[in-house]
């Protein structure tokens, strides 16, 4: 290759080197780029599908426990204080669901390190659905796990007076 290179210099003025050059690199990274879009492209469709089959998966699971759908990507305002301003942001949740006349904000999760509690990003997302929404409590659904689990948040519940156990 590099013989190659050398015998093309000798046979071509510099210029004329350095553009075939910078050419032969534009189309390589076209190429490059026109396949990555490709792959990344291809990735974001699984992952819509693979989020929607989680989220069916959810709502069935919700029915079968007698939880009526509301809403679906619900979203609430959100108010935090920031020295002496206050700031305002939108909180998301995945659906708004009704039981035995109580409302909860439900986050739909699959596979087991998304779904558990002791994931952090989880834990934080479920905490701030319990600071932002106005419902009775957040459920936190485990699709693939088949599994619905009522979270509370102690130092909330206490407040409230509620007693700490408690159940849908």
């Amino acid at each position: 290759m590099i013989e190659w290179l050398e015998a093309l210099m000798q046979h071509t003025s510099p210029l004329v080197f350095v553009l075939c050059l910078v050419l032969f690199l534009a189309v390589g990274l076209l190429v490059g780029l026109a396949l990555a879009r490709r792959r990344v492209a291809g990735n974001a469709a699984t992952s819509r599908k693979l989020g929607r089959r989680g989220r069916d998966k959810a709502l069935k699971l919700l029915r079968r426990y007698g939880f009526e759908l509301l809403d679906e990507e619900v979203t609430a305002p959100g108010l935090v204080q920031v020295d002496s301003r206050l700031e305002e942001f939108t909180v998301r949740a995945d659906a708004l669901v009704r039981r035995k006349r109580r409302t909860y904000v439900a986050e739909f999760k699959g596979g087991p390190v998304s779904s558990s509690i002791h994931n952090r990003a989880t834990r934080r997302q479920l905490l701030e659905y319990a600071c932002v929404f106005g419902t009775d409590g957040v459920l936190l659904v485990d699709s693939d796990g088949g599994r619905i689990h009522y979270v509370r948040f102690v130092s909330a519940a206490h407040k409230k007076g509620q007693p700490l156990v408690g159940s849908l």
